[in-house]
């Protein structure tokens, strides 16, 4: 049976950023990645990387982020994340980051909202995919071990205290046992409950657990995006000469007091299909957003400088989740942290600011390394008789998922049920009577059994699905149930029947 000091669920940015933490305080770690090794870099924020650099302190940059949170930040934990980011920016610039700069050398930062001041520093339209190259590299000059296909179905504890992993190698169709001192999920958010695809592991994993989740009512909201193609657009290019207009024509501005779920709101207040206009740009600038040129080009048929996009407000991340403390560490499970996305740590509260996800995912996902390697360090590996008995029943479950016969619903049937419930019910504006329909559907969801066409246990994508969507109804209905028990608005959770 494999043992590491610390194993890291989910390549993403804190993933990887929580990875090289751990390896340089000396502790042996691997990550494991539920697709190709790389394909957790998806997901990564257009947004920017939000950092107080031209301020004498980091105090505006904090205020902001507690206004925009609406009295559910952890005020410790922001002051912290705010004050660490130009430490964050340097390493990153060290390693070989390219930001935009201005005339005067410094990196170039945008507005956005959320901020009162321009503090959004970026590369353009590709700053995360950018920053996830440069943590790929730097886990490679390390030697960190990196698994993709590794599908983790359940965490081992003893006495609320982390003993190992249960996985599924997806391309050898087997069940993996992995020892461990520390436990890291670093995985997306349950965004894709309302957008499609898989995600939102480290959540029920974690609720699986036995870990109670907090605050899934509230939602990272980004109003540039093409929903129906999938496409999210960075809010830098405000600052460069687009603008966003209503059908009708009138302007549409972002208040920078409130977060990107009010900037949300603003579209949808206009009553009408909103556009991005990035026809006319400041000289100079088209070439950042190149990406975002050829991407639209793709889908829309014509170029960026000729047409304006249709955009509408799509989730981008969720912003509850495992609750932590800023150091990840999970209080009520010994040797559990988390980082990123899928973690709760009060930095963001209510709502996010422009550029606070980067930010969270790097000081998290440091902080969580560290912590993770220092827990590791003064623990010793248990026995396996825990193990044991987690890999038999994960084993069971496995069987009797190839074996079924029931003529149930396909995961492809579930998963376009579930977007739809969540899409109707947990959009930009909610109502009790929707939300208490919502968790009835999403209920009878959960029972139901979810017919597989593929026998096979090798590479069997199907199952893994099945694995994914189980999770990520549950997290769903434990979303909805929290959001029917805030029956006010409050940031990104806004009642219509308050």
């Amino acid at each position: 049976m494999e043992a590491w000091d610390v194993v890291v669920v989910g390549g993403t940015v804190a993933g990887l950023r929580a990875a090289i933490s751990a390896h340089d305080a000396g502790v042996s770690v691997t990550i494991l990645e539920e697709g190709a090794i790389g394909s957790d870099g998806a997901s990564t924020s257009v947004e920017g990387f939000a950092v107080s650099l031209n301020e004498t302190n980091y105090d505006g940059h904090a205020q902001d982020t507690i206004a925009v949170g609406l009295g559910q930040c952890d005020e410790t934990t922001v002051r912290h994340r705010t004050a660490s980011a130009f430490d964050h920016l340097a390493e990153l610039e060290r390693w070989g980051l390219v930001l935009r700069r201005g005339k005067n050398g410094l990196p170039l930062l945008s507005s956005g909202p959320g901020h009162t001041q321009s503090r959004v520093a970026t590369t353009g339209d590709t700053t995360g995919r950018e920053l996830y190259s440069l943590l790929e590299e730097q886990c490679m000059k390390r030697g960190i071990s990196r698994r993709g296909d590794m599908q983790s179905l359940s965490i081992v504890t003893d006495s609320n205290q982390v003993t190992g992993l249960i996985t599924l190698d997806v391309q050898r169709g087997e069940m993996v046992a992995l020892k461990a001192k520390s436990l890291i999920l670093a995985t997306d958010g349950f965004e894709s409950a309302w957008n499609g695809g898989s995600g939102g592991t480290g959540l029920w994993l974690a609720s699986d657990a036995g870990v109670s989740l907090s605050n899934l009512e509230f939602v990272g909201w980004n109003p540039l995006s093409m929903r129906m193609h999938g496409l999210q657009l960075p809010f830098a290019i405000l600052d460069d000469g687009a603008s966003v207009r209503s059908a009708s024509g009138s302007d549409i501005e972002f208040p920078s007091e409130g977060g990107i779920g009010e900037a949300s709101q603003s579209l949808l207040n206009s009553g009408e299909q909103c556009v991005l206009d990035a026809r006319v740009l400041t000289r100079g600038t088209p070439v950042w957003y190149g990406d975002t040129s050829e991407r639209v080009s793709s889908r829309l048929g014509g170029q960026m400088s000729e047409t304006v996009i249709p955009i509408s407000p799509q989730v981008s991340t969720t912003i509850g989740g495992v609750p932590c403390d800023m150091t990840g560490k999970v209080s009520s499970h010994g040797g559990l942290f988390v980082a990123g996305d899928c973690a709760c740590s009060g930095f963001h509260g209510a709502d996010m600011a422009v550029g606070n996800r980067l930010l969270e995912s790097l000081d998290g996902g440091s902080n969580a390394g560290t912590s993770a390697a220092e827990h590791a360090a003064d623990s010793h590996f248990s026995d396996s008789d825990a193990i044991d008995s987690a890999l038999a029943a994960a084993a069971d479950r496995f069987g009797k998922l190839l074996a079924t016969t029931d003529s149930g619903m396909t995961r492809g049937q579930v998963s376009t049920q579930l977007n739809s419930i969540m899409s109707d019910s947990m959009g930009v504006s909610r109502e009790g009577a929707s939300l208490t329909g919502a968790a009835e559907r999403l209920s009878q969801l959960a029972e139901t059994q979810i017919t597989l066409s593929d026998e096979s246990p090798v590479m069997n994508t199907e199952l893994v699905e099945v694995f994914r969507l189980e999770g990520m109804v549950k997290v769903s209905l434990n979303a909805v149930e929290s959001a029917m028990g805030r029956v006010e608005s409050c940031g990104s959770h806004q009642r219509s029947d308050e």
